[in-house]
C-alpha cells in the first residue's frame, strides 16, 4: 500500500538524480567550501606582512616591464640590463640559470611538490571535517601559510619557473634548443618535464585562481587586511601575470615587441581599473598598496610604450624619467582621496546599473564609518540625504514620511543612544535602497549578498539577511558569490542560535516565519519517514524478503531519520517553546521510531510547556508571523492595519476571535477596532495608535495588560491582550493583537464610568449580580449611586490598591423587571439574604494625550463565600485542556443556566452527565452551594496536571514476575525462546542443547544484558556507538600496505631502472672505450714503424725538409695517441662497473707476457698498456736516427703489439662485449622480478580486498537476516502502527494524532505480545545488492590498471634490453674495426721490414694472409649485422650508416670529422670514395691484397723484375744501399700507390669513418635509453599521481561511506520495539558480540 503524501511525491528529494559530473563537481566545490570556511575562521592577517608581500608582488610584475625578451627596448642596455637582473631576483629561475639543467628540473618538482602538498592538505582536513566533525590547528595554520605565500609571494616565480621549462628557439639548425641551458628541446627527457610543466602550470594557476575568489572576508571591516568586496580583481591580477610570463616565454625576437607591449598596455590599464578605481580592499592601507603597486606598473608599462615609439626621436632617457615619476606616483596615491560626488549625486530613480547602486551603498558605508572621526564624511552624507530626500520621488520614502503622524519609525531596530539621528536616517535610507532596487533588478546576486550583510551588520535583522542569501542561492550564483552565500548561510545561523538561547525563545518576526517554514517542513519529512517505515515493513513481509531492498530503504529512512532530528535540533535552536512540534515528534517517536521512552518524555515536555503556556500570566511570544497564518493561532487573535488607506481597521482574525466577540468573521473584517471596545476607549483610540507610531512608545507592545472588549451583546468583558508589531514585506507596520481571558475564583462584575460617574458600560455577570442589564443603560443615564448608594462617599477608598468593602440591596433595584430568568432567580434570593457583600476595586481610566482623567472601571467581587466562578473563555487549543458551554438544569429553581466549564479529560456526554447529576457548575449553585463547589471547579481545572502525576505514580504491580512451566523436568520460563521458534528448529534440537541454549541465554542477561535492555536509550548508546568497525579497519590496514608496497615498488623500479639504464649505457661506452684504446695503441705502432722507416730511408722524400715535416707529424700523432691512451686507461681502470672476474682477473693480474730484450715479465693489461704509453714517451723524444728495432724502447712497442699484448687486448673486448651481453639478461631477470612482486602484492591485495569487503556486505547482511526472526504478525502490528499514524496525519486529524494513547496503550501492549508469541517459519531471502560486486569489480579494475603499469614498464624495459643484445655483436664489430684494421696494416709492414719477427707469436706471413682474410670477414660482419639489426637502430645511427657506406661519406668526414677537405674526398682513389665507405673499404682491403700479391713475388726472387712487376706504380730505390734485391724490393713495396693510398685510407677514411659510426651509434643507444627513460619517467608521474587520487579521493571516501553504511545499518535495530528486541535471541547475540568486541578493542 502506498499513501500519497500531502506535502509532494513519496521519492522526495532523497532520490535527486544527478549525473557523475555534477556530483564529483559538487563534491569537489563541498571540499574547498569547507576547507576555506575552515581557514576563514578566527583567521586575522597581518596587515605589515601583507604590505611586504605587495611590494615583493610590485618587484616581480616589474620584471614583466624588463624581462628577458624587451628590456633592451628601453635603449639603455647598461641599466635596464642591471634593473631586469635585479628584478630578476624576486623569481626563482635567475638562480638556477647559473646551476644546471638537473637543478631546475628538481626545483621545478620542488614547487610542484609543495602544490601537491597543499591539495593533501585541503583533502585530509575535508576529510576530518566529515569523519570527526572536528580539525587540527597545525593543519589549518601549514595550509593558510602555504596558500598565502603561494598566493602573495610565490606565484609569479613558480609560474615563471614552470613555463621557463617550455622557453625554447630555434638555432642556425633548425633544432629548437633550450634558451637557458644547452639541451634539446622536446626530446629525450625533456618532453616529460615539458609536459609536467605544463599541467603544473594549469593545476597552480586554477588552485590560486580558486583561492583568490574565495579565500577573503567579504563584509566590511576596515582593520582586517583581508576584506575586500570581491577577490575577482585579485583574480584578473594573476591571469595577467600568468599571460605576461606567456608572452616574454614564447615569443622571442624583435617582431613581437609591438604586440608584447601591446598586450602589456591592455593588461595594466585593466588591473588599474579593476583595483586602484574599483577599489576592491576595505582596509585603507591595503588599498593604498594596492593602488601604488598598479598606478605604478601602469606608469612603467606607458614609459615602456614610449620608449618604443620615442625614444631616440622626440627625447631621450625615458627609463630615467621612469625612475623619477616613481616617487612622484607614490606620492600622488597616498594624498588622494576618492570622494564619488557622482555617486552621492546619483539619481536612483533612473538607474540602470545595479553596479552603480552596490558602489554607491559600499560608498555610503565607508563614510559611515568613517563619520565619527571625519568631519568631512559626516557633511558628506548630510549633504546626501538632503539630496536624496528632493530627489525621491516614491510616496514611501523613509525621509517624506518620517514626520507624518501614522507612519512608526523603525528606531527599536537600533539600541538607543549607539547611533544617531542622522546614522538612523541614513541606514533606513539606504536599506530602503536596497529593498527597492532588489525589487528593480531582483536576479542581481552581488546586491542581494549586499543587502544581506547590511542587514546582518547594521540592521541586526538575521533572518531577514539569511532570507536574502536563500533567495540569492536560488539564482544560480558563480562560484566566489555560491562560496559567500555557503559561508554566510553557516555563520548566521550560528549566531541566530546564540541569540535564541541567550534570548531563551523571543523569537522576532522573521525568525518566526523560517520557524513556521521549519514546521512545515518538519511535518513533510515525519510524513515521508513514516511512508519509508511501511515500505521497509512491507518488504519485510514477503515471502522471500530481499536484503537489498530492505538495505537501501534502511539507507533512506537513516537519511530521513537524520534531516528530521537536524531539522528538529535547528528549531530547538530558534526556541525551546515549541509544545507542537515536540508533540508531532514525540508522537513520531513512539508510534514510528518505536521509541517510547524518549517519545514519552517529550510528550511530558509539550504537555508541561503548554501547561506552563496556558497559566502564564505574562505571555511573551506570538507565533503569528503574517494574516495568512492567524488560522493556525489557538488564541484569539486579530490583526489591525496602520496604513492610512485602511487606518485602525481588522485586516484578519480566527474564529476563536469571533467566539470571543460573538460576530462572525465577516462583520468584523474591516471594520474599525473601535466598534469592538467601550465607547469610552473608542474615542481615543485613534489618537492612541497614531501617539504610538509617531513615538515609537513601546511600553504596551510584547507585553500583557488587562483591557475590557465590548461583544456583540453590548456586554463588556475583560481579557488580557498581548500586542505585537508586524512588518510586513511592503514596509507596512500590522498590529497583532491577542487575547486570553482572566480566571475568576469568586463572582464579579465590571462596570465604566464616564467621568461624570454615569454608567457607560457592564459585564453580563452585572445582570445576576446587580440585577440590571444593557437595555437599562442604554434607555437612561444611568449614574452608580442608583446602584450604589455609598459609592460616592467611599471613592477614595475604592481607588485605593485593595479597595473597599461595599453593600448592594436588591430591593431597592428593579431595573430588571422584564427578565424572567432574573426575576426568579433573585426572588429566591430575597426569601434568603437582602443584601450583598461586594469588595469594590476603582480604577481610573486616563487620556495619555491630554493627561486626563475620562472615566473610571468599577469592579465588584461579591464576598462571604467561597464559590468559584469561571469567567474564563478560551477557544480550543488542544482537546485535553478545553473549555465548553454546558447548559445546567436545576430542578429546585426550574432554571435552565449556562457555564463554561474545563472539560479534561474528552467531550463526553455521560462525562457531562455526571457533572450535572453533582450540580457543581451551576451559576445559582455557585452563589449558594459555598466552598464545595469551588474545590470541585479547581480540581477541573487541574485536572490534567494530575493525571500525568498519577500517570508517573502508576506501580506496575506485575513487575518482576515471571511465569513458569515445567517442562522436561525443568522449571522453564514461558516467554524462553521455544515460544519463538518453529517446530523444525525445536525438533532439530535436543533437550540438553535447549536447555544449554536457554543457561547460556540466562548467563548473558545476568551479565550485560541487564544493563543494556534495561531501557532503549543504554540499547541506543551501545548500538548507536560510532566505533570504527573491526572489518572495516582491516580492510583500511589493508589497503594502506598495499598502497605503501605499491609507492615502495614503483620508487624502486623506477630508480633501479634508471640505475640499470645507466650502467648498461656506461658498459657500452666501456666497450667503446676499449676497442678505442686497441686502436690507439695499433696508431701508436704505426707511428713508431713510420718513424723506424723514415730513419731506414724508405720514403721517398726529396728535401730533408720534407723529411722533418714528416718526422714532427708522425710525432704528433704519437704524442696525441699516447695522450689518447692514457686517457682511456685512466676511464677503464677507475670504472666501478662491474663486467665479470675474468677482466677483473685481467685488469689486476699479471697475464700479459711482455718482451724486455731477450727476457719477459708478466703484467697486468693496464700496466702492460702503460708499459707501452712509457716506451712510447721514450720514442717521442728520441733522435730520428736512434729509432730502430734493435733500440729497446722501439723494438718493446713493435713486438708487443703485434704479439701476446695484442691477444689480451682482444680477449679485453671481447670480455666487455660478453658482459654487455650478460648485463642486458641479468637486467631483464630483475625487471621480470619485480613485475612478479608487483603482480604478487597486487593479487594478493585484490583477494583480501575481495574477502573483506564480503566480509563488510556479510556483516551488513547478518544485521538485516535478523529482522526475518521478528514474526509476521509483529511486522503486521508495526506496518498497522505507521499506517494509522501517516493517515491520521495526512488527513488533518492533528489534535488525534498529537493526542495521548493511553487508553489504547494498554490494548497495545496485549496485542504485541501476543504477536511476540505466535511462531513463525524461517523465511528464505535473497539479497539483489549489488555494491559488493561494484566494489569488488572497481578493485579489480583498480588493480588492473595498477598491474598494467608494472606490466608496461617490464614490457618497455625487456623490448629495450633485447635490442641491447641484439645490437651488442655489431656495436662490437664496429668498435673493433678501427683497430683490426690498423693491425692488419701494421702486421704487413711488419712483414716487410723483419719477416724473422713473429706476429701473434706465429709466422708472420701466415698471420698478414690471414688477416686479409679477416679483414673481408669483419667488413661482411659489420653489414650482416647491421641488415638483421635494421628494425631496431635508431634513426640516427642507421642514417649515419647509410650516409657513410651507401651514399657519400665526404661531407660527414669533412665537417664533422675534419679529416680532409670535401674536395679531396670526392678525388680521392678515383672518387672511391665519394660513391661510399663500402667501396672504399673494399678498395682498402684490394690494395692491401695487391701489395701482398707483389711481395709474394718479390720473397726469395732475386731475379724479379722490379719495374715490370711494379708496373709504374712506383720507382726503385736503393733503399739498403747494398746489392739485395729481394730486401730492397721488398721495403719499395712501402711506396707502391696502393701502400700510400692503403695508408691514407688507414689514417683518415677508416678512422673517421668508424669513430663517426661509433659516435652515432653511441647516440642512438643514448637516445633509445632517454627514449625509455622518458616514458618511464611519464609513466612514473602518472602512476604516483593515480595513487594519490585513488588514496585521498576515492579510497578514503569510500572507506568513510563503508563504515557509515555499517552503522547505519547496525542503527536500523532501533526500529524494533524493545520489548521485540528482547524476545528475539539473534539480536541479542548480536548485541552481546559487538559487546565483546567493542571491550576487546578499548
Amino acid at each position: 500500500m502506498e499513501l500519497k503524501s500531502n506535502f509532494g511525491t513519496t521519492k522526495g528529494t532523497i532520490d535527486s538524480e544527478k549525473s557523475l559530473i555534477d556530483k564529483m563537481q559538487t563534491e569537489l566545490k563541498g571540499v574547498f567550501f569547507r576547507v576555506i570556511q575552515l581557514m576563514l575562521k578566527d583567521e586575522e592577517q597581518s596587515i605589515p606582512f601583507t604590505c611586504i608581500g605587495i611590494l615583493l608582488q610590485y618587484m616581480q610584475i616589474t620584471y614583466i616591464v624588463f624581462n628577458r625578451q624587451i628590456w633592451r627596448v628601453w635603449q639603455n642596455e647598461i641599466l635596464s640590463k642591471q634593473l631586469n637582473k635585479i628584478f630578476g631576483y624576486v623569481l626563482l629561475t635567475p638562480y638556477f640559470e647559473m646551476i644546471s639543467f638537473s637543478g631546475f628540473a628538481a626545483m621545478m618538482y620542488v614547487c610542484l611538490g609543495l602544490v601537491l602538498f597543499a591539495l593533501m592538505l585541503i583533502f585530509l582536513l575535508s576529510y576530518s571535517i566529515s569523519k570527526s566533525k572536528s580539525s587540527f590547528t597545525w593543519p589549518i595554520m601549514l595550509l593558510r601559510f602555504l596558500i598565502s605565500i603561494f598566493l602573495q609571494v610565490l606565484y609569479m616565480p613558480i609560474i615563471d619557473l614552470l613555463l621557463s621549462m617550455l622557453a625554447c628557439q630555434s638555432d642556425q639548425n633548425g633544432v629548437l634548443k633550450h634558451l637557458l641551458f644547452e639541451i634539446e628541446c622536446w626530446s629525450n627527457i625533456h618532453i616529460v618535464h615539458a609536459i609536467v610543466a605544463i599541467f603544473g602550470t594549469i593545476l597552480f594557476f586554477i588552485l590560486c585562481i580558486l583561492f583568490s575568489l574565495l579565500y577573503y572576508e567579504s563584509r566590511y571591516q576596515s582593520h582586517e587586511a583581508s576584506s575586500k568586496l570581491t577577490g575577482r580583481a585579485n583574480a584578473v591580477f594573476l591571469t595577467y601575470e600568468l599571460i605576461m610570463v606567456i608572452c616574454y616565454t614564447f615569443m622571442n625576437g624583435k617582431n613581437y615587441d609591438y604586440l608584447m607591449i601591446l598586450i602589456m598596455m591592455i593588461g595594466s590599464f585593466t588591473i588599474f581599473w579593476k583595483i586602484h578605481v574599483d577599489a576592491p580592499f576595505n582596509n585603507m592601507y591595503i588599498q593604498k598598496a594596492w593602488s601604488m603597486l598598479v598606478a605604478m606598473n601602469m606608469w612603467g608599462t606607458t614609459l615602456l610604450c614610449f620608449s618604443k615609439f620615442l625614444e631616440g626621436v622626440l627625447f631621450y632617457g625615458t627609463v630615467y624619467a621612469w625612475l623619477a615619476g616613481l616617487p612622484l606616483m607614490i606620492i600622488a596615491i597616498i594624498r588622494s582621496e576618492k570622494m564619488h560626488y557622482d555617486l552621492l549625486l546619483l539619481n536612483l530613480n533612473k538607474v540602470q546599473d545595479p553596479d552603480q547602486v552596490l558602489q554607491l551603498t559600499n560608498h555610503l558605508l565607508k563614510l559611515f564609518y568613517k563619520s565619527q572621526q571625519n568631519q568631512n564624511c559626516s557633511l558628506l552624507l548630510d549633504g546626501f540625504l538632503e539630496i536624496h530626500k528632493a530627489t525621491c520621488t516614491r510616496e514611501d520614502c523613509y525621509l517624506k514620511q518620517k514626520k507624518l503622524n501614522n507612519q512608526r519609525q523603525q528606531k527599536p531596530l537600533f539600541k538607543e543612544g549607539t547611533v544617531t539621528e542622522r546614522d538612523v536616517d541614513l541606514l533606513m535610507v539606504m536599506g530602503q535602497i536596497y529593498f527597492n532596487l532588489i525589487k528593480k533588478f531582483p536576479n542581481e546576486i552581488s546586491l542581494r549578498i549586499r543587502y544581506s550583510f547590511f542587514l546582518l551588520d547594521n540592521m541586526k535583522q538575521r533572518q531577514q539577511a539569511l532570507n536574502e542569501l536563500i533567495q540569492a542561492e536560488q539564482l544560480c550564483p558563480s562560484l566566489d558569490n555560491e562560496f559567500i552565500i555557503f559561508r554566510y548561510k553557516k555563520v548566521i545561523e550560528d549566531e541566530m542560535n546564540a541569540a535564541q538561547n541567550e534570548n531563551l525563545g523571543n523569537l522576532d518576526v522573521a525568525t518566526e516565519l523560517a520557524f513556521q517554514n521549519h514546521m512545515r517542513s518538519f511535518q513533510n519529512k515525519i510524513e515521508r519517514a513514516t511512508l519509508m517505515h511501511m515500505d521497509f515493513w512491507s518488504q519485510l513481509q514477503e515471502d522471500s524478503p530481499d536484503l537489498g531492498k530492505m538495505n537501501d530503504i534502511g539507507a533512506k529512512i537513516n537519511l530521513a531519520i537524520t534531516q528530521v532530528e537536524e531539522l528538529w535540533n535547528k528549531m530547538q535552536k530558534m526556541t525551546q517553546n515549541l509544545p507542537k512540534a515536540m508533540r508531532l515528534y514525540g508522537k513520531f517517536i513512539i508510534e514510528v521510531l518505536q521509541d517510547k521512552d524518549y517519545g514519552e518524555e517529550l510528550l511530558d515536555r509539550s504537555r508541561n510547556l503548554q501547561t506552563q503556556n496556558n497559566k502564564m500570566k505574562n505571555k511573551t511570544t506570538i507565533s503569528l508571523i503574517s494574516s495568512e497564518e492567524i488560522g493556525q493561532e489557538s488564541q484569539p487573535t486579530l490583526l489591525v492595519s496602520t496604513a492610512q488607506e485602511k487606518f485602525a481597521q481588522i485586516t484578519n482574525l480566527n474564529l476563536a476571535c469571533c467566539n470571543l466577540f460573538g460576530y462572525n468573521k465577516s462583520e468584523m473584517i474591516n471594520r474599525k477596532i473601535n466598534i469592538f471596545m467601550p465607547n469610552l476607549y473608542s474615542k481615543f483610540h485613534d489618537a492612541h495608535i497614531e501617539n504610538y507610531l509617531s513615538s515609537n512608545d513601546n511600553r504596551n507592545i510584547n507585553k500583557e495588560r488587562l483591557v475590557y472588549v465590548k461583544m456583540k451583546s453590548n456586554y463588556i468583558t475583560p481579557c488580557y491582550i498581548y500586542l505585537k508589531v508586524i512588518q510586513s514585506i511592503d514596509d507596512n507596520v500590522q498590529l497583532a493583537a491577542q487575547f486570553r481571558i482572566p480566571k475568576s475564583f469568586k463572582p464579579c462584575c465590571y462596570l465604566i464610568l464616564d467621568s461624570e460617574e454615569v454608567i457607560d458600560s457592564i459585564s453580563s455577570s452585572c445582570i445576576p449580580l446587580l440585577n440590571i442589564d444593557s437595555k437599562l443603560i442604554s434607555h437612561k443615564k444611568t449614574p452608580i449611586t442608583e446602584i450604589l448608594p455609598n459609592y460616592m462617599q467611599q471613592k477614595q477608598l475604592f481607588l485605593s490598591k485593595v479597595g473597599g468593602p461595599i453593600v448592594f440591596n436588591p430591593a431597592t433595584q428593579s431595573g430588571v423587571s422584564n427578565s424572567q430568568l432574573a426575576s426568579q432567580e433573585f426572588e429566591d434570593q430575597d426569601r434568603k439574604d437582602d443584601n450583598i457583600q461586594f469588595q469594590c476595586y476603582t480604577y481610573e481610566v486616563m487620556n495619555e494625550n491630554q493627561d486626563q482623567v475620562v472615566g473610571y472601571i468599577v469592579k465588584l467581587e461579591q464576598q462571604g463565600t467561597d464559590t468559584s466562578m469561571n469567567l474564563e473563555i478560551n477557544n480550543l487549543q488542544q482537546k485535553v485542556i478545553s473549555n465548553s458551554m454546558q447548559f445546567k438544569y436545576n430542578p429546585s429553581k426550574a432554571l435552565y443556566l449556562g457555564e463554561y466549564v474545563a472539560d479534561t479529560n474528552s467531550q463526553r456526554v455521560d462525562q457531562t452527565i455526571l457533572w450535572d447529576q453533582n450540580d457543581q457548575s451551576s451559576m445559582v449553585s455557585s452563589v449558594q452551594g459555598g466552598a464545595e463547589i469551588f474545590k470541585s471547579q479547581v480540581k477541573t481545572e487541574k485536572s490534567d496536571e494530575q493525571n500525568v502525576q498519577l500517570q508517573q505514580i502508576k506501580i506496575n504491580y506485575a513487575e518482576g514476575i515471571k511465569t513458569l512451566r515445567l517442562f522436561e523436568n525443568r522449571v522453564q520460563d514461558i516467554d524462553d525462546r521455544e515460544e519463538m521458534m518453529s517446530e523444525e528448529d525445536e525438533q532439530g534440537k535436543s533437550v540438553f542443547q535447549r536447555q544449554q541454549d536457554v543457561d547460556n541465554d540466562q548467563e548473558g542477561q545476568l551479565q550485560d544484558f541487564n544493563n543494556v535492555f534495561r531501557s532503549r536509550k543504554n540499547l541506543s548508546i551501545v548500538v548507536n556507538s560510532q566505533v570504527i568497525p573491526p572489518v572495516v579497519t582491516k580492510l583500511s590496514w589493508t589497503a594502506n600496505i598495499l598502497i605503501l608496497v605499491l609507492v615502495a615498488l614503483s620508487f624502486a623500479d623506477f630508480f633501479v631502472c634508471q640505475a640499470q639504464y645507466d650502467e648498461i649505457f656506461n658498459t657500452i661506452l666501456l666497450v667503446e672505450d676499449t676497442n678505442l684504446r686497441t686502436a690507439e695503441l695499433h696508431t701508436i705502432l704505426s707511428s713508431v714503424q713510420n718513424l723506424q722507416m723514415l730513419n731506414l730511408n724508405i720514403w721517398q722524400f726529396n728535401t730533408t725538409a720534407d723529411i722533418d715535416a714528416f718526422e714532427q707529424s708522425e710525432k704528433q700523432k704519437l704524442n696525441d695517441s699516447i695522450q689518447m691512451v692514457s686517457l682511456l686507461n685512466k676511464n677503464l681502470m677507475l670504472s666501478e662497473i662491474f663486467i665479470s672476474d675474468q677482466l677483473n682477473e685481467l685488469q689486476s693480474e699479471n697475464v700479459v707476457k711482455m718482451r724486455f730484450g731477450d727476457e719477459y715479465q708478466q703484467y697486468d693489461i693496464m700496466e702492460a698498456t702503460q708499459q707501452i704509453v712509457s716506451k712510447a714517451l721514450n720514442v717521442r723524444d728520441k733522435v730520428l736516427n736512434k729509432i730502430q728495432f734493435e733500440d729497446d724502447d722501439v723494438g718493446f712497442i713493435i713486438y708487443n703489439l703485434l704479439n701476446d699484448l695484442v691477444f689480451q687486448l682482444r680477449n679485453s673486448s671481447n670480455l666487455y662485449a660478453i658482459g654487455l651481453t650478460q648485463k642486458t639478461t641479468e637486467k631483464k631477470e630483475t625487471f621480470l622480478l619485480i613485475l612478479g612482486i608487483s603482480a604478487g602484492a597486487l593479487g594478493l591485495g585484490l583477494i583480501l580486498l575481495t574477502i573483506i569487503t564480503l566480509s563488510v556486505n556479510k556483516t551488513q547482511e547478518e544485521i538485516l537476516s535478523m529482522f526475518l526472526d521478528i514474526p509476521d504478525k509483529t511486522v503486521k502490528y508495526l506496518y498497522n502502527k505507521s499506517e494509522n499514524f501517516i493517515s491520521n496525519l495526512q488527513i488533518g486529524e492533528e489534535e488525534e494524532v498529537l493526542s495521548d494513547l493511553e487508553e489504547l496503550e494498554k490494548e497495545e501492549q496485549e496485542e504485541l505480545n501476543r504477536t511476540l508469541k505466535s511462531k513463525r517459519k524461517k523465511k528464505k531471502f535473497k539479497n539483489t545488492n549489488k555494491d559488493q560486486r561494484n566494489y569488488i569489480f572497481a578493485f579489480f579494475l583498480i588493480i588492473l590498471i595498477l598491474q598494467a603499469y608494472f606490466i608496461f614498464n617490464y614490457f618497455i624495459s625487456d623490448t629495450l634490453l633485447s635490442n641491447l643484445a641484439q645490437l651488442v655483436p655489431e656495436i662490437n664489430a664496429t668498435c673493433r674495426a678501427e683497430g683490426f684494421y690498423r693491425f692488419a696494416d701494421n702486421s704487413e709492414r711488419s712483414l716487410y721490414i723483419n719477416r724473422n719477427m713473429t706476429i701473434l707469436n706465429e709466422d708472420s706471413y701466415k698471420i698478414v694472409k690471414s688477416n686479409i682474410d679477416q679483414l673481408y670477414a669483419l667488413d661482411s660482419s659489420i653489414h650482416q649485422e647491421h641488415s638483421l639489426n635494421v628494425d631496431i637502430t635508431n634513426s640516427i645511427y642507421s642514417d649515419a650508416f647509410r650516409q657513410i657506406f651507401m651514399l657519400q661519406p665526404c661531407t660527414i668526414l669533412s665537417q664533422e670529422m675534419n679529416e680532409m677537405t670535401e674536395t679531396d674526398c670526392q678525388t680521392f682513389a678515383d672518387g672511391a670514395m665519394y660513391q661510399g665507405m663500402a667501396v672504399g673499404v673494399a678498395r682498402y682491403f684490394e690494395n692491401i691484397r695487391y701489395i701482398m700479391t707483389i711481395y709474394d713475388q718479390f720473397w726469395n726472387n732475386s731475379n724479379a723484375n722490379f719495374t715490370a712487376i711494379a708496373r709504374g706504380f712506383t720507382t726503385f730505390k736503393n733503399i739498403t744501399k747494398d746489392s739485395d734485391n729481394i730486401r730492397n724490393n721488398i721495403l719499395n713495396l712501402n711506396n707502391f700507390n696502393q701502400s700510400k693510398e692503403a695508408r691514407v685510407i688507414q689514417e683518415s677514411y677508416n678512422r673517421g669513418t668508424f669513430r663517426y659510426l661509433m659516435s652515432q651509434l653511441e647516440k642512438g643507444i643514448n637516445n633509445d635509453i632517454d627514449s625509455a627513460k622518458t616514458q618511464r619517467l611519464a609513466l612514473f608521474i602518472v602512476f604516483e599521481v593515480l595513487l594519490f587520487i585513488i588514496y585521498f579521493i576515492l579510497w578514503l571516501p569510500l572507506v568513510l561511506k563503508m563504515t557509515r553504511d555499517i552503522w547505519r545499518t547496525r542503527s536500523m535495530i532501533m526500529m524494533i520495539p524493545l520489548r521485540v528486541i528482547q524476545r528475539i535471541r539473534s539480536i541479542k547475540q548480536f548485541i552481546k558480540e559487538f559487546l565483546h568486541a567493542k571491550d576487546i578493542d578499548t
